[in-house]
């Protein structure tokens, strides 16, 4: 799944990710708006037609989730204890001192919904209901920029919602989109995406991945903040206590010619082209997720891990590899040749052997609902050991 962000774009990394996997989720482009309702024909997407011809990638909307087709004050989330889960996980990353430096060097100040008529649709109505729960000077406060600011005014103070209103010629904002705009800080809104791209991956079983080093940063940084915390009541969860020493990120590199001319099109020739090499590099990135999943706590799980990757893994990458070269001419690819200075692509796979992705929600409610949850994974056969995610980096 790609996160945080429900924009993908033919950037190269993520035309390098359309090529490698056979499907690619994310949230719907316009996140906040109602699906489609009865018999109604869907909405239709609004995904660059060059990417939605390549067929790997799906949008995922709120009806997905769980969330709210209605306007419904302090029910954005419809499940209570789902409800409760991306609550808590907001709350824990306006308070990660970590996170807030991380955001402060980035220079990112605000995150701007350019069209706000279904706010209260799945995003932003977490973020409304989350304020109305919290209190204290670390809460953010959604700046409402509307044509009709007073009508607003009145609508959200009724439903006992806290926000700034202003019109757009007050906040000297030129060009605006609809009758109304939401500017929300850039933290709150990162951690908004990034909790709900989570969940999206823990309904669906999917596999976060970016092209971004400020989001993987991020998700880092995260997910070691909660490890540590589980770390700390560790005696809470005998069973699986193992496992909570070993807080991190592993990381293994994959290494891919860069292609320098990636367009959409020449990506649906590949993807046609490759198909061959390409079935074999999936499986076995599949087939390696399962090792980790029933190895990743045994005492010589790194080891055994770096000779499945260098026996089963390498071989079929570097099937690819020679397959893309074969091309070259006839596709008119320009890529990087290994000695150039320029490195080639790096493929990550960051496995994160303290957390699994299926904890990160109930974790950041605390240990001892981490503990119920775990409980109920079991009993559902549904408990994963490992949490797998990808990085494209063309830095």
């Amino acid at each position: 799944m790609y996160f945080p962000y429900a924009d993908p774009r033919p950037s190269p990394a993520l035309l390098t990710a359309g090529l490698l996997f056979d499907k690619i989720y994310f949230l719907e482009l316009n996140f906040f708006r109602p699906p489609s309702q009865g018999r109604a024909a869907p909405n239709e997407s609004r995904l660059l037609r060059e990417l939605l011809e390549l067929g790997c990638f799906s949008e995922i909307g709120p009806h997905l989730l769980g969330f709210n087709q209605l306007v419904s004050p302090g029910q954005a989330v419809i499940d209570e204890s789902v409800r409760g889960e991306i609550q808590a996980s907001i709350g824990d990353d306006l308070n990660n001192e970590e996170l807030r430096w991380l955001v402060k060097d980035s220079g990112k100040v605000h995150w701007y919904l350019p069209n706000g008529q279904y706010l209260f649709w799945s995003g932003l109505g977490i973020i409304f209901d989350y304020i109305r729960n919290n209190q204290g000077e670390l809460v953010p406060v959604p700046e409402i920029l509307a044509t009709r600011p007073k009508a607003y005014k009145e609508i959200l103070t009724g439903w006992g919602y806290k926000t700034e209103i202003q019109s757009y010629e007050e906040a000297r904002l030129q060009d605006p989109s609809g009758e109304l705009m939401v500017r929300l800080p850039f933290l709150a809104a990162e951690s908004l995406m990034l909790t709900v791209a989570l969940h999206a991956c823990r309904e669906m079983g999917l596999a976060p991945f970016t092209d971004n080093a400020l989001h993987q940063q991020f998700l880092n940084k995260k997910l070691s903040h909660l490890s540590k915390r589980i770390g700390d009541g560790a005696d809470l969860l005998p069973n699986l206590s193992p496992a909570y020493s070993r807080v991190g990120t592993k990381l293994i590199e994959l290494s891919l010619p860069r292609i320098e001319n990636l367009t959409p099109d020449r990506v649906f020739q590949l993807r046609d082209k490759c198909k061959e090499q390409l079935l074999p590099f999936r499986q076995e990135l599949l087939k390696m997720a399962a090792e980790i999943e029933a190895n990743a706590w045994e005492p010589e799980f790194e080891q055994h891990l770096t000779r499945y990757i260098d026996s089963k893994v390498r071989p079929a990458v570097l099937d690819l590899e020679n397959k893309l070269r074969d091309l070259k001419r006839d596709l008119g690819l320009v890529i990087l040749e290994k000695s150039a200075t320029t490195a080639p692509l790096p493929f990550l796979v960051s496995i994160f052997t303290s957390m699994p992705i299926e904890w990160v929600l109930p974790a950041s409610v605390g240990v001892v609902w981490l503990k119920e949850a775990l409980s109920y994974f079991v009993n559902s056969s549904k408990l994963k050991r490992n949490g797998l995610s990808f990085l494209l980096n063309l830095g």
